[in-house]
């Protein structure tokens, strides 16, 4: 005789399945997905906004819960009703999350803030000023600021990707003759 698990069971192997397969996911999904929304031809690079990682790892929860409830509550109506919304709600935060990003690329430097529909589009010509905010490693990240035409301003933090795109960025600057105002903070 073989032996007989509940249905619910399944449930429980998923929700635990989604817990340790989330981290994982968490770090390379949403720079994966922003890549396959945002990239454009001759994009340099598609950065996600650290906010995005928090919608993301929302919805992960919501996931988690999703698969979870219907075993902890014994796979009744209610629960299934429940489990249903939460997946919903895990697919509306990673939709919320997917959309925010920033571009920078040979023509342009695009960029959509978390929780807005609203996309911006600079081209190199559009910039006005870049400052380089110097922070000492042991304080933070460096920051670079875009003052673009129209009074906007981007601000971007000099993480590890950023780093290695400085000289493409600096290069594309002079060529715009934009010269970049460093302060040391």
């Amino acid at each position: 005789m073989g032996v007989h698990y509940e249905t619910r069971h399944l449930f429980m192997a998923v929700a635990i399945a989604i817990l340790f397969l989330s981290p994982v996911l968490l770090l390379l999904l949403p720079s994966f997905v922003a890549n396959s929304l945002h990239n454009t031809d001759g994009s340099w690079f598609v950065f996600v906004p650290g906010g995005s990682y928090a919608v993301y790892g929302v919805g992960a929860l919501f996931l988690i819960f999703a698969a979870l409830l219907p075993f902890l509550l014994r796979i009744k109506k209610s629960s299934l009703l429940l489990a249903f919304i939460c997946a919903i709600l895990s697919v509306i935060c990673f939709h919320i999350a997917s959309q925010a990003y920033t571009s920078i690329s040979d023509q342009s430097i695009s960029y959509r803030y978390l929780f807005t529909s609203e996309e911006h589009q600079y081209s190199w010509d559009e910039i006005d000023r870049v400052v380089y905010n110097r922070i000492p490693k042991e304080e933070g990240f460096s920051d670079y600021e875009f003052y673009f035409s129209d009074g906007a301003k981007l601000q971007l933090k000099e993480n590890g990707q950023l780093a290695e795109l400085k000289s493409t960025i600096y290069k594309r600057l002079r060529k715009e003759e934009i010269r970049v105002e460093e302060v040391n903070h």
